[in-house]
């Protein structure tokens, strides 16, 4: 009989929750401009000719764009989505028709290779990282040509991808949509749903099967626009911006009867929606900003200060998602860039684990959390607390509400005293991993 024995280290890492540093790509246009000599009513214009891209990081108090490697890359970046990984310090893009990783201490680039989308002519949009299994998701879309009636439809698919291959599986049995709407998209990895729009509905993917978990029709108050959403762990809701456009109408010269529309201009709030209903709450009692913003950036939240980060064009607005007021706004200043897009917190949501198991899961972690009965007594607790199993506790890592690691012990016995005296007030979580393998996560409350 073979034995597998397996040997858990604990390493002590520091990040340092930095609640005013937000990741992106930093993209710089050249340009060249247009002119006609021989003709002088000829108006120059300025063509586009190539971008450079580098990681950046940007600091929401003083808008200062710092670029973390010297090193720029030429290539066309698709802002559809990005995924930042807090575990092995990753942002991951696509450009170039290759799947891109930069390294997020010094901004290399680590990895670039080929999207492989299998036998079927497809696209990977909208993809968001997801921490409750350090999986990458997004929708596989696909343009169908039937011969016979000479039309074009469109099919989407939850699927996900390989980050170290490139490889797309994907996890729909059938199309679950059309199209969708350049809305974003957002991952509530606690109940392992994966949420887009399609303009009309909000639609709730199931991680596990790719089936639909919800779709409701989008109701906002007054009308308008509900787009630029992300997801918050800190309060386990979806918040987006609501933008409600204005227009002025004038008489059509060539027809008396008609008339034709001229924007005005926007206005822009923060709200938050009911996934279950589409009942969408307007959180802001004034604008936030006036004119739209940059759908390109995308939206972060900080978990902290409990704020939803947005970004015009040219300046980071922060909304208190508590008052919906603006609470900060600064211009953009950049060391070598045009753009800051595809900006991700790194904070937001590390220590999510997912409640809602899969069919499969719950039998067997249901099975298991019976057998092995973990317990933390007392909780609360003041001085300390004591994690007990039915079997021998092999890790027990102690993490703070901020995702770093405070403590960890390697025991090997069925019951361990940890000593919490010398650590602030504040709500803790507990992973604990048996010999038998299994992990799980308990949330401490420790009281002075």
């Amino acid at each position: 009989m073979k034995q597998l024995i397996v040997f858990l280290f604990c390493l002590l890492i520091h990040f340092s929750a930095n609640a005013q540093k937000l990741y992106g790509i930093v993209r710089k246009n050249f340009y060249t401009t247009v002119t006609n000599p021989l003709d002088s009513t000829f108006t120059p214009y300025e063509r586009f000719d190539s971008s450079t891209i580098r990681l950046g990081e940007l600091n929401t108090q003083t808008g200062n764009v710092a670029n973390i490697s010297s090193d720029e890359y030429n290539m066309a970046v698709n802002l559809t989505g990005a995924a930042l990984n807090p575990f092995d310090n990753s942002f991951v893009f696509l450009g170039a028709n290759n799947l891109n990783t930069f390294n997020l201490s010094n901004g290399q680039l680590e990895n670039s290779i080929a999207v492989n989308y299998g036998t079927v002519s497809s696209f990977f949009d909208n993809f968001r990282f997801c921490h409750a299994d350090s999986t990458m998701y997004g929708l596989s879309r696909r343009v169908i040509y039937n011969p016979t009636t000479f039309t074009y439809t469109g099919e989407v698919y939850l699927a996900k991808i390989d980050t170290k291959t490139g490889d797309i599986t994907q996890i729909s049995a059938s199309s679950v949509v059309p199209g969708f709407a350049l809305a974003g998209s957002a991952i509530d990895p606690f109940q392992m749903v994966y949420y887009f729009s399609t303009g009309q509905y909000l639609i709730g993917l199931d991680l596990y099967t790719g089936s639909i978990y919800s779709k409701s029709e989008i109701n906002i108050p007054g009308g308008g626009i509900f787009d630029n959403f992300s997801y918050s762990c800190a309060d386990n809701s979806l918040y987006g911006l609501v933008r409600k456009n204005y227009f002025s109408y004038y008489p059509d010269p060539f027809n008396p009867v008609d008339s034709f529309a001229q924007f005005d201009s926007s206005v822009v709030k923060l709200a938050t929606i009911n996934v279950n209903t589409g009942m969408v709450t307007i959180l802001s009692p004034y604008a936030v900003t006036k004119g739209g913003y940059s759908l390109n950036a995308g939206s972060a939240i900080d978990p902290e200060s409990l704020t939803f980060y947005f970004n015009p064009g040219n300046s980071v607005v922060g909304v208190s998602l508590v008052t919906g007021l603006k609470t900060s706004e600064q211009m953009l200043s950049f060391e070598k860039g045009d753009y800051f897009d595809l900006m991700r917190n790194f904070e937001n949501c590390k220590t999510a684990y997912a409640k809602r198991k899969s069919s499969a899961q719950t039998s067997i972690q249901e099975e298991l959390a019976t057998s092995l009965n973990v317990s933390v007594y007392p909780n609360p607790a003041a001085n300390f607390t004591q994690v007990s199993s039915a079997y021998n506790l092999v890790q027990i890592q102690l993490f703070d509400r901020n995702g770093k690691l405070v403590l960890c012990q390697n025991p090997n016995t069925k019951n361990v005293n940890i000593a919490l005296s010398s650590l602030p007030e504040g709500v803790y979580f507990l992973k604990i991993t048996t010999e038998k393998g299994v992990t799980t996560t308990k949330k401490l409350l420790h009281l002075l």
